[in-house]
């Protein structure tokens, strides 16, 4: 079968997908396993497929016909210039967070000795597009609750060579290892996801770990317990950053001014969702028995 021959049968068979996001996927999937640019393909549209991959191309089209993600397919997905692997297990990389890396990257860009830590930080992707962003300017800390998402954060802090700080723990519990005041930023992309709403996501989100997505019955419980509890390890004048869903700006927001946060600001993404909402902590914060 020609790469041409597998475009046909591909796209035959992956119809119930977007012209534009199919195309896109099949590019990818094809630069990455036959080690080809865009040019390249074109130029080889009538070479002939080596069996082992095109054994690995049919497999991919019917893993993917079955909504399994491309990202695991491929087992790998960029991230701001990041190659983070991931797999089943872990949260998928989408282009909406980097809203959030960039905001925090922003505020922080001209400040030194910085220290900033990732909650629920997944495969990493944030954490380490962080360290990338600020460089030798920042310490930075990452904690995830999951075994196996932990497990693909070790896997992209070895081939990164990274320097971020990773831990294994609960994020409710792990605020006990830091002083007060100690970091200049969290961030968080939490799971935000009403857990009522879960089973009415798409297909191939389902395959994503349930833990990453569900935010409790509102979808704010970790936006609840994160400022209860990691509001006080955050020096005066330092940043919360939250990655949030469509529509809980208002909710989110007034959590955060009622533990403590203020001059609360929003970014838009791409798709103009507000995506990122971000505060100042006062000099004086609640105790968390007044929230």
């Amino acid at each position: 079968m020609t790469i041409q021959e597998f475009l046909k049968y591909a796209k035959k068979n992956l119809n119930c997908f977007q012209t534009s996001e199919l195309k896109y996927e099949l590019k990818i999937l094809l630069e990455d396993c036959l080690n080809m640019n865009t040019d390249a393909l074109i130029i080889n549209k009538d070479k002939e497929i080596d069996s082992s991959k095109l054994i690995y191309l049919l497999q991919a089209v019917k893993m993917r016909k079955q909504g399994f993600p491309l990202q695991y397919i491929l087992g790998s997905w960029e991230f701001m210039g990041i190659k983070i692997k991931v797999g089943s297990g872990v949260l998928i990389p989408r282009d909406d967070t980097r809203v959030l890396v960039e905001d925090i990257s922003q505020a922080m860009v001209n400040k030194r000795d910085l220290k900033i830590i990732d909650l629920c930080t997944g495969s990493g992707c944030i954490a380490f597009a962080l360290e990338k962003a600020l460089g030798n300017n920042a310490k930075i800390y990452a904690v995830e609750a999951s075994e196996e998402a932990y497990k693909y954060f070790c896997e992209n802090f070895k081939s990164l060579n990274s320097r971020v700080c990773g831990a294994k723990g609960n994020v409710f519990e792990f605020y006990s290892n830091f002083e007060d005041n100690f970091f200049d930023a969290v961030v968080s992309n939490p799971p935000y996801i009403k857990t009522s709403q879960i089973k009415n996501l798409q297909k191939e989100i389902q395959y994503e770990p349930t833990l990453a997505l569900d935010g409790g019955e509102d979808g704010l419980y970790f936006y609840r317990n994160i400022c209860k509890l990691w509001i006080s390890k955050i020096k005066p004048g330092g940043y919360l950053a939250f990655e949030i869903g469509e529509g809980q700006f208002q909710e989110v927001k007034s959590i955060m001014l009622h533990s403590g946060i203020s001059n609360i600001q929003f970014k838009k993404d791409i798709n103009g969702i507000i995506r990122v909402v971000t505060g100042i902590k006062i000099a004086e914060t609640p105790k968390i028995n007044d929230l």
